[in-house]
């Protein structure tokens, strides 16, 4: 057992750091703002006096209102380039903020990813991996809901081996890559991308019955648009009578929002999501312009690639200027003029049919690419956090197991003591008694929570660690159920079937079992448990075991001394105070604290 000087308190400077940089990036881009403001008003006032004095020579007076608008729009157009330079930098000081929290372990503000519990779960709900203070929220930096269900994913299925090692070397460079991992979670902070918006992509790439697929669409659209100027031409050079200028436009009308109602119900499944297909852009293209060694990331990057080379944010520009094309329709005024005399619906339509033609394979890619990069991301933040942990080394030799120094990743630092454990073959049982609250069930999650992030690709809370591939069962947090009218030791009994059913199955398994059988008297509760450890054994399971039960573990030990190891965790009574120092011990745990602390409550024993 170590506790260690882990060097997360040199990484908080890091970000305080950055943080301040941010805020002085902030403070000068705000006084170049007011800087604009005051050159706005003076140019105005300035085109202004111009124009009074010119007038009435309309010339002078048009180029002096002319000449200054020009440099207004200019001037607005600087001026909202720095509100969203102002807006990134408040999204990267939250970021930096966010990483400060995590190594305090104050992230009660932050998702926690509840959606994706999910109590019948081999292990989610034992290892805390949803929810308040969970793993999900200590890990994630993901913004897209397509990220965080990826990462929710990984956290409850074990990747392939060869996968764990691509992630790691992913991770090791990405975490070297701070300022571009922040801007590209900037990106991704400004409109995260939803399943919702997603779906609603899929389903028009999908849709085989849009209108206006027909090339000749096009060239009614040129006939038409040519026709409607000409007419309106010939009626300003008064060619046209109003009469006959009134008919053709009430013609042009009818024909343009005829058009327009049948591409209605596409704008309407496309609508609204421009602002994340700009956060798509911004990200695909810092993917695109990152350049990476590790396979991993290539092949993330090689996600970003289109037909004719040309890169998917290129893509995703062209579509969103469709889609902010496709908006004016919302102007009233604009949309007449540009349906009556130029079919604009109708031109959106047919280049939104030609992007899907093109596009139509790559969509889902690039959601993927986006959502890997996320969960990289997130990865990378805990090898920059937490210089102290380590990469794991996984195998395919079933059952092996060493942890050097191993603690639990979610209790912090400096209250966390750490522990070496291993197990090596088939058909072991390693049995850990103790007192209460002297560590037992936080060493199986410790156990447990590390190999879902060793499982992952992730690095662990241990000085080292070499594992097998292996799933991970476990029966610790037990709870009744009234709407299934079950109760908690029947619930527990519906864990341990699922147990036993791997076990029958001889899958490749790695069983935590915390006080088996506690909704039982002590009698069926000892004879369940010797009976099930001995059905493991026969299985050739490997299995830890947390148990008050010192006779069972004397017992089996005795029974079985090749297949059981003993081990427990101790408390010191000082006076009338009792102290652990969570240490975990080879044996059997002689003493018992569960008086003492009755007594502490109150209850009083007779002598």
């Amino acid at each position: 057992m170590v506790t260690r000087n882990t060097g997360t308190s040199a990484i908080l400077p890091f970000y305080e750091a950055n943080i301040q940089r941010e805020q002085e990036s902030i403070r000068k881009k705000k006084k170049i703002k007011s800087t604009l403001a005051f050159s706005r008003l003076l140019i105005f006032l300035i085109g202004a006096a111009l124009f009074y004095y010119f007038w009435p020579a309309i010339g002078w007076a048009a180029i002096a209102a002319t000449g200054s608008l020009i440099l207004l729009s200019g001037l607005v157009l600087m001026d909202g380039g720095k509100t969203d330079e102002i807006r990134n930098h408040e999204r990267l000081i939250r970021i930096n903020r966010h990483e400060i929290d995590a190594l305090q372990h104050q992230l009660g503000e932050y998702d926690d990813g509840r959606t994706f519990a999910n109590p019948v779960h081999a292990y989610s709900s034992d290892l805390d991996l949803f929810g308040p203070a969970s793993l999900f929220q200590f890990i994630s930096r993901c913004e897209a809901d397509q990220s965080k269900k990826l990462l929710a994913d990984s956290l409850l299925e074990p990747l392939p081996i060869q996968t764990i090692g691509e992630k790691q070397e992913a991770a090791k460079e990405v975490s070297g890559k701070t300022a571009w991992s922040q801007q590209f979670r900037s990106h991704a902070m400004a409109h995260p991308l939803s399943f919702q918006t997603e779906k609603r992509l899929q389903q028009w790439i999908s849709d085989p019955d849009l209108p206006f697929k027909a090339p000749y669409w096009k060239g009614i659209v040129f006939a038409f648009s040519l026709i409607s100027l000409v007419t309106l031409a010939a009626y300003i050079s008064d060619y046209l009578s109003l009469s006959n200028f009134t008919l053709l436009l009430l013609i042009f009308i009818g024909v343009a929002y005829g058009i327009s109602s049948k591409i209605t119900p596409a704008w309407a499944l496309l609508s609204r999501i421009e602002p994340e297909m700009n956060a798509l852009y911004e990200q695909l293209q810092a993917l695109e312009q990152e350049s990476f060694h590790s396979a991993f990331m290539n092949e993330v990057k090689n996600k970003t690639r289109v037909a004719d080379n040309l890169p998917a944010s290129a893509a995703i520009g062209q579509l969103r200027g469709i889609l902010k094309r496709f908006d004016y329709r919302l102007n009233l005024v604009v949309s007449f003029f540009l349906n009556t005399f130029l079919l604009w619906d109708l031109r959106q339509m047919l280049a939104l049919n030609d992007w899907k033609k093109k596009n139509r394979e790559h969509l889902a890619n690039w959601f993927s690419a986006v959502a890997e990069t996320e969960v990289i991301i997130s990865i990378a933040s805990l090898v920059k956090n937490q210089p102290h942990w380590h990469f794991p080394k996984i195998n395919d030799r079933y059952f092996n197991l060493q942890m050097q120094d191993m603690g639990h990743p979610l209790i912090p630092d400096e209250k966390c003591i750490t522990n070496s454990f291993s197990m090596n073959g088939t058909g072991k049982i390693a049995i850990v008694t103790g007192s209460n609250m002297a560590g037992k069930s936080t060493f199986l999650r410790s156990l447990g929570t590390n190999l879902v992030l060793a499982y992952m690709g992730a690095p662990v809370y241990a000085a080292s660690c070499e594992a097998s591939q292996m799933f991970v069962l476990s029966s610790m947090r037990v709870a009744d159920n009234l709407a299934e009218n079950t109760s908690t030791f029947y619930a527990e009994l519906k864990k341990l079937q699922y147990i036993i059913e791997n076990v029958n199955q001889r899958k490749q398994v790695f069983i935590l079992l915390d006080e088996v059988l506690r909704g039982t008297n002590s009698d069926d509760r000892h004879a369940g448990t010797k009976a099930l450890i001995r059905q493991l054994i026969r299985q050739q399971a490997v299995c830890v075991i947390a148990t008050h039960d010192t006779e069972l573990a004397k017992g089996e030990a005795v029974d079985h001394p090749a297949a059981i190891s003993n081990y427990h965790f101790d408390g010191q009574i000082q006076g009338e105070e009792l102290f652990f120092d969570y240490r975990l011990r080879e044996g059997i745990c002689e003493s018992l604290n569960a008086t003492l602390l009755m007594k502490k409550i109150g209850i009083h024993f007779e002598e």
